[in-house]
């Protein structure tokens, strides 16, 4: 994994964690965390803002979600890493094998009923 991808998962992570956070504290129905007396002294832009932050952090998730699963996609697996890196060594271990007939050590017994029946 490339370092530029590592930073883009602990960025990500951070944006969501930051927006759980906020979407906690957010005041909906019930006022969330807050209760009706700590919202007084926030005063009433405390929601817009809010509201603002969640929007631009939910954004921003889907756009990361998007991005890291096509940086992931585009990777080459391991699998594939080493396939690619020594094509012309496996050929030529397998052109350079000697060709033998398999050899059988056992004799296979004649077996004459099944033949006669």
């Amino acid at each position: 994994m490339n370092a530029l991808l590592t930073l883009g998962i602990v960025v990500y992570s951070i944006i969501c964690v930051l927006l759980i956070l906020i979407i906690i504290i957010q005041g909906g129905k019930a006022e969330g965390l807050f209760s009706s007396a700590q919202a007084n002294v926030l005063g009433s832009q405390r929601g817009n803002a809010l509201t603002k932050a969640t929007t631009f952090l939910s954004t921003i998730f889907i756009v990361g979600a998007l991005l890291i699963s096509v940086a992931i996609s585009t990777q080459k697996t391991a699998f594939e890493s080493v396939t690619d890196t020594n094509p012309a060594t496996t050929t030529n271990q397998q052109q350079n094998a000697p060709l033998s007939a398999p050899t059988n050590t056992e004799t296979l017994p004649n077996n004459t009923a099944s033949s006669n029946q």
